[in-house]
Formats: C-alpha cells, sequence, structure tokens
C-alpha cells in the first residue's frame, strides 16, 4: 500500500510542468546579473518574461515586486522595513494590529518591532467562523494610533479566507499601512492594486512551485525610507542582495500560470474531493469542522474527531498517511493554540483535532484509502 499524502497546506510536491521548465535551466552557464555577455543577459531575460508574468496576474507593476527566499523573509522584511517606514510617515502612530491568524513567521517580527520601537501590539478578535471580526478591527482603528494592520489572506491552519477588500478599505479610511501574507492564497484572486494593499507576500512552494523562492509586493519599494535587510551586490536595485535563482523564478511563474490556467475547474475539483473525505469520515465518526465551510482554502479541512488524541493518531497511521496537528512552524507541540482559543474551542477539542489538505495530486482512491485508515485506527484507540 502506497503512503498517501494530505498535507498539501504545508508543502505542495512540485507541478510536473514546473519541474521540466526548470530542469532546462540547472546546467546552464549564466549569473544574470553579469549583463556584458549573452548568458548573463539571456538569463536576466528569463527573469524580466518572470516578473511580466508576476505583474499581469498580481495585478502591479514589474518594479513593486521583489524576488525572495520565501513567506517568512517576505513577512520580516515588510514588517520590519515597512514599520519603520510607517512610523516615519506617521510620527503620531503607535500601534500594530494583528491577530493569531497569522503565521509565526508574521507574529514574531511583531512582537520584536513592537518591544525594539516601543509600540502597542494589539490582536484583533476572531469569529468563532474563524474569521476576523471586522467591527473589532474598525473599534481599534478609531480609538488607537494604528500605523500598521498585519492580515493573513488565506489562514494556513484552518483554512478561512479572511475579508482582504473590507479589511483594506478600513485601513486606508485611519491611515495605516496594511500588510498581508497571501501565501495560502492561491486559489483566491491577489489583485494588488485593486486590493489597495501596502505590502503582500507570496510564496511558490503552496503552489506546486519550488522551495525557496517567494515574491513581495510593495508600492514603497522605490520610497526613500525603505531599507533593505540584505545588502551586498545592489542586486534589484539594491533593496535585496544576492544572485537570482534563475531556475527557481522560472518555476515559480511556470507554477503561477499553471495555477491560473486550472484555477477555476481545480477549485471545483478539490472541494469534491474534500467534500468526500469529510463525507467518508463522518459517516463512520463524529466528526467536526472548524472554519467557514463555504469560504476556505478549497483543499482544506481542519477537523476533530471526538474522543481522540491527535498526535495519537498521526502516529498510529504512520508511514501510511500523512496529515498534520497544525503548521509544520510548530512541528508536534501540544501547546493549547492560542488560533483555537480565541475561536471559542476548549483545549480538550484542540487536543483531538488535526488538520487535513486534499491536493492537485489526491486521487479518489488515495480519499478512500485515507478514510479506512482514519477509521479503523480511531476503532482500535476507542
Amino acid at each position: 500500500m502506497k503512503n498517501i499524502y494530505l498535507d498539501y497546506n504545508a508543502h505542495t510536491p512540485c507541478d510536473k510542468f514546473v519541474i521540466d521548465a526548470m530542469n532546462e535551466l540547472w546546467a546552464q552557464a549564466g549569473n544574470p546579473h553579469s549583463i556584458g555577455h549573452y548568458f548573463g543577459w539571456h538569463k536576466q531575460q528569463m527573469i524580466d518574461e518572470a516578473l511580466s508574468t508576476f505583474a499581469e496576474i498580481y495585478d502591479c507593476f514589474e518594479d513593486e515586486l521583489l524576488f525572495i527566499s520565501g513567506a517568512t523573509e517576505a513577512n520580516n522584511l515588510a514588517i520590519y522595513s515597512g514599520i519603520k517606514l510607517a512610523k516615519r510617515m506617521k510620527p503620531e502612530g503607535n500601534t500594530l494590529l494583528t491577530s493569531h491568524l497569522e503565521h509565526k513567521s508574521v507574529l514574531k517580527p511583531l512582537q520584536f518591532m513592537a518591544k525594539t520601537l516601543g509600540l502597542h501590539l494589539i490582536y484583533i478578535n476572531i469569529t468563532t467562523e474563524g474569521v476576523i471580526d471586522l467591527k473589532d478591527l474598525q473599534n481599534n482603528l478609531e480609538n488607537n494610533q494604528v500605523l500598521w494592520v498585519s492580515c493573513t489572506m488565506t489562514n494556513g491552519i484552518i483554512g478561512t479566507n479572511q475579508p482582504i477588500y473590507q479589511i483594506a478599505q478600513l485601513c486606508e479610511q485611519y491611515d495605516a499601512k496594511l500588510h498581508v501574507d497571501a501565501s495560502q492564497a492561491g486559489y483566491l484572486d491577489i489583485a494588488c492594486h485593486d486590493l489597495n494593499v501596502d505590502f503582500l507576500t507570496l510564496s511558490a512552494h503552496k503552489i506546486y512551485g519550488p522551495s525557496g523562492i517567494g515574491l513581495m509586493y510593495s508600492k514603497y519599494f522605490e520610497h526613500s525610507d525603505f531599507f533593505p535587510m540584505i545588502i551586498g551586490g545592489g542586486q534589484q536595485n539594491g533593496l535585496r542582495a544576492g544572485t537570482l535563482p534563475v531556475p527557481l523564478i522560472v518555476g515559480f511563474a511556470t507554477a503561477v500560470k499553471r495555477l491560473e490556467d486550472l484555477k477555476e475547474s481545480e477549485t471545483i475539483e478539490l472541494i469534491e474531493k474534500r467534500q468526500q473525505l469529510l463525507d467518508g469520515l463522518s459517516d463512520k465518526l463524529n466528526i467536526e469542522v472548524y472554519g467557514n465551510l463555504d469560504d476556505r482554502h478549497p483543499g482544506n479541512l481542519y477537523l476533530s474527531i471526538d474522543g481522540i488524541d491527535s498526535m495519537q493518531l498521526l502516529n498510529n497511521l504512520q508511514p501510511q498517511l500523512a496529515f498534520s496537528l497544525g503548521s509544520a512552524c510548530d512541528g508536534l507541540t501540544r501547546e493549547y493554540p492560542l488560533l483555537l482559543k480565541t475561536m471559542g474551542i476548549s483545549q480538550a477539542k484542540a487536543e483531538s483535532s488535526f488538520r487535513v489538505c486534499v491536493g492537485r495530486m489526491t486521487t479518489s482512491d488515495e480519499i478512500v484509502q485515507a478514510i479506512e485508515q482514519i477509521v479503523s485506527v480511531v476503532e482500535k484507540i476507542i
């Protein structure tokens, strides 16, 4: 029996088209920044073509995009540099807003910057459906001198989509800079100018692209108060030094174009696969799903099985079945997640909860096998 992968929110396997596009480049000579000869400018041409693709799909200008190693570095750069810039633009500002929906690569830098600059960090309430409480957000924007708001577009654990358009309108109304982590939001329309966000971050390995490459969008790269974190050879207009990895960039662009072509049909397919998994488990077990089922990542389920310790379940299903207890960055910790606590989910329920996510390569037969394996182990444990 083959091992089954149901952890697509943590990492998607590279699509075959992406692999083929990158394989043509690994053995090619040339540094894209050596533009004095053919090998260099040919590589630069590939980067320019990729930038054109990203700018068209993500509704922005090419000079508003920065290649970066992934969403973690992008979130750090946005927060470290963006908050300093926001403070210079709004000297009276003293408050940062976020919520426990955010990834650690957002929360930890925010905590660091609040401590370093002596700012207040306030966590916005989350509804029981796993969505930002817009009323609480507006109250905090009205009653504080808010510099900055960080908000995910699609949460990576419970999978819920956030009302980014409404959040962006509120931030503009109260003159607060908005940073959006869109690394899990591949199945949504990500239109930077239409959304009117200030900073937005993306990652290739969540959308069937390669690990180690991401994008950061900002309307402030040319602002004199925006400072890079990595300096050196002056690549990317001095905003992030380092030789650009052309195969990864081409792979990322290929993944984005392929997802754009498949998005409508694949969203429907993933919802059907997710429903097959949910129906199969619900027929045999006492299942509870957390987060809004109608507006979430199409492949994501975050659920609990009554009376089961999720870590024990995961351990007993190895190596046949891969899913996770939460974010991959959290490992196998058994802390009571603040996200679940804020949603009103008890600690006992939290300890019986786990995340499963179907993806492009998931087959109906794999889902049937996964249901059988989970049900079998649960029955043995109970």
